[in-house]
């Protein structure tokens, strides 16, 4: 198993994000949130200096990591992987999938997406300024341009549309092209920096190959896709790492799941399974709203997790797999359609957790391909752009009919919305 940033190399990254994510980089295209004068931070000029390149890109890594979390969680709220169970009312609207421009769950998941992009952007630019000629062989200026490769990816699926630096809106599919762009320098920069550190760049290039290949799926371009996920090694993975160090540094997931009254609850879709990639408690728990719900174990992208492992709660410091060479596999079968090549991959999928293996064809194939495809990435932000993508080609399986602990019925909602803050301050929306 290839893993090329460790983890010890991650803990000393975030114990630098606490210090790294006050810097004023200017955040336009969020412009709506609330801006506030740090004393702490560093100022504009600053940021030139060559000897704070670890640092910026470091901030970016960061402000990456918290927002990815975020997504992941209230992307599968939206989606039919999990509900909240909350006396917030704001939470409330959001998992009923009915919610306005003033949803606080949404204006979070937003401004946190656009930051973590605005960051990586303004620290490629940096960078390449820090470093003149050098910059086209920079693993840093790389690394800068891959992540931020992702927080457009992430924009793409998850929002009807989102400006960027105060633009008009963008639809999801321009979101998705920036974020190729990205991937595609990412690649060539990574791959001329090679003599710098050859385990590295060859990290961030399949890193890059796994978003570009997502976000040209999501697109229809089957074939870049296709040829993007092909040359990704089966066990390859990059993760997101988190930490005790401080909240911001916390997967977010286990304060709603872990608290002494939880919140977040297993969707009914993804309950009673049987399968260990998504461990179901052995006895429900009362939530914040006083109902019997099932929350979320350690599901298979999450550290620590192993099929023969009995389930494991999720905590503060539960590192989450982002682009894997699983991932990659997945495209290239689907992009492929239901051959007995998808038949084979479904049932090595179900050997993983003893499930014995399958005999279809056809739509049937492809229906237990996305079931297996849910299982694997379950809480990892992947069920949102998949669903929507899935209703767009005429297969809708977002959740319908009565919310599972109330009779509220479930809203139309398939997608995040530019929030208010966004709008009264872009004069272009």
């Amino acid at each position: 198993m290839r893993i090329i940033r460790t983890a010890s190399a991650a803990r000393t990254a975030l114990r630098r994000v606490g210090a790294a994510t006050v810097i004023a980089l200017g955040l336009t295209g969020c412009d709506g949130l609330l801006r506030v004068s740090n004393p702490g931070s560093l100022q504009e000029e600053q940021l030139t200096d060559p000897a704070l390149e670890q640092f910026v890109i470091n901030g970016a890594i960061g402000a990456f990591q918290f927002a990815y979390v975020n997504y992941a969680f209230w992307s599968g709220v939206l989606a039919d992987e999990a509900f909240t169970d909350h006396s917030n009312v704001s939470f409330r609207e959001f998992s009923l999938h009915s919610f306005n421009d003033l949803n606080t769950p949404n204006d979070d998941v937003y401004g946190s997406l656009q930051v973590a992009r605005q960051s990586a952007d303004a620290a490629a630019d940096r960078v390449k300024k820090m470093l003149g000629a050098g910059a086209a062989s920079s693993l840093n200026v790389a690394r800068a341009l891959v992540y931020g490769g992702y927080a457009y990816v992430l924009l793409g699926e998850g929002f009807c549309e989102a400006p960027v630096n105060l633009s008009a809106a963008l639809p999801s599919s321009e979101l998705l092209t920036r974020a190729i762009a990205r991937f595609d320098e990412g690649i060539a920069v990574a791959t001329a920096g090679r003599i710098r550190n050859e385990a590295a760049a060859e990290d961030l290039i399949y890193m890059a190959r796994v978003g570009a290949a997502r976000a040209s799926l999501k697109k229809g371009d089957l074939a870049k896709a296709r040829a993007y996920a092909a040359p990704v090694p089966d066990t390859y993975e990059h993760w997101a790492y988190y930490s005790a160090n401080s909240t911001r540094e916390n997967n977010l997931v286990q304060m709603a799941v872990r608290a002494s009254i939880p919140y977040l609850a297993m969707h009914p879709a993804f309950q009673n399974l049987g399968d260990a990639r998504v461990p179901q408690p052995t006895a429900s728990r009362t939530s914040q709203n006083a109902h019997l719900i099932f929350p979320p174990l350690k599901p298979s992208m999450y550290s620590g997790w192993t099929a023969a492992a009995a389930p494991q709660t999720i905590e503060v410091t539960t590192h989450i797999k982002f682009a894997t060479g699983l991932e990659a596999r997945y495209i290239g079968v689907e992009a492929d359609g239901p051959t007995a090549t998808m038949l084979t991959f479904v049932n090595a999928r179900r050997a993983v957790v003893g499930k014995p293996p399958v005999t279809l064809s056809g739509s049937a194939l492809l229906a237990e391909f996305r079931t297996q495809r849910a299982l694997d990435f379950y809480l990892t932000g992947q069920r949102l752009g998949e669903l929507r993508r899935y209703a767009a080609a005429g297969t809708d399986l977002f959740p319908t009919g009565k919310f599972p602990v109330s009779a509220d019925p479930y809203g139309a909602m398939h997608c995040f919305i530019v929030p208010l803050s966004e709008k009264s301050a872009n004069p272009n929306f």
